[in-house]
């Protein structure tokens, strides 16, 4: 200890006799040194938050492309956003000629509620109404139910009657339908049809309308008659025939029976009260 405390002292003395009467101010340099350190500080803080938001920025990208890409609920968005934005366009021009349709086959079998008898309609309804006595051999299957609706915004009593005809006891549009609606106020067919094909027809005596074909989307109908891209099919087996008789508007519908004017006006004119 003696030792290290003596050669402690000689060190000191070398020290002071290099530099007589001075002193070595060490805290200059030491201040100095300390005021340019936090603004380096700040710079390399600053450059890492920046390079951090940046990181992340760029993971985000990656996650909004890739859902985009990969998952369907997220692509269907923003196709709709983009297109509610008119950013994209609907392609109303016809298909090319080289273009091939499918057609889905009905799978799944809808087994509608009982039907009502038409004692049950008559107690149901306010206006007195027709039923059909003829109908064509294929339609064997009836269905009658009674539909509510306001009447404040639609036009009527608040209940209209609504009868189905098939060939089979249940619901299936690729063996063909047959709706008949009756209603105390104005009916529209649930598509909307062209105006420009209805044919003014009598129907017992009243004036109708008649309408055959429908909308179709593979390019096949009449490109000066388009709704969207959409064209009107004369050819198509769908068949309107409306008319109004004691207060009560009727809507006959046939779809894929190959039913035509005649067949309509034949089930009409058949119509009597129950």
């Amino acid at each position: 200890m003696k030792n290290k405390n003596h050669a402690h002292w000689i060190l000191k003395q070398i020290a002071e006799s290099q530099a007589p009467g001075a002193d070595i101010d060490l805290w200059s340099q030491i201040r100095k040194q300390l005021s340019l350190r936090p603004s380096q500080n700040v710079g390399k803080a600053t450059t890492r938050h920046l390079k951090t938001r940046y990181a992340f920025m760029l993971a985000l990208l990656f996650l909004i492309v890739g859902s985009v890409i990969f998952v369907p609920s997220c692509r269907a968005f923003v196709e709709d956003i983009i297109q509610r934005m008119g950013i994209a366009f609907v392609n109303t021009e016809r298909f090319d000629q080289n273009t091939r349709v499918e057609k889905v086959e009905v799978t799944q079998i809808f087994t509608p509620p009982p039907s009502l008898s038409v004692e049950e309609v008559l107690e149901q309804i306010d206006f007195p109404v027709m039923l059909p006595t003829w109908l064509p051999e294929n339609l064997v299957y009836v269905h009658r139910d009674v539909v509510s609706y306001d009447p404040q915004i639609e036009e009527g009593s608040g209940k209209k009657l609504s009868i189905e005809y098939s060939p089979n006891t249940y619901f299936n549009s690729g063996t063909g339908l047959m709706f008949l609606n009756a209603n105390d106020g104005p009916i529209t067919a649930p598509p909307l049809l062209a105006e420009n094909r209805e044919q003014p027809v009598t129907v017992n005596g009243q004036l109708g309308y008649y309408v055959h074909g429908s909308w179709q989307d593979d390019g096949r109908g009449d490109p000066s008659t388009k709704m969207g891209n959409l064209m009107w099919d004369d050819t198509a087996d769908d068949a309107y025939l409306t008319w109004t008789q004691d207060g009560v508007t009727y809507l006959l519908e046939a779809h894929n029976l190959g039913l035509g004017l005649s067949d309509l006006q034949r089930i009409a004119e058949s119509m009597k009260r129950p």
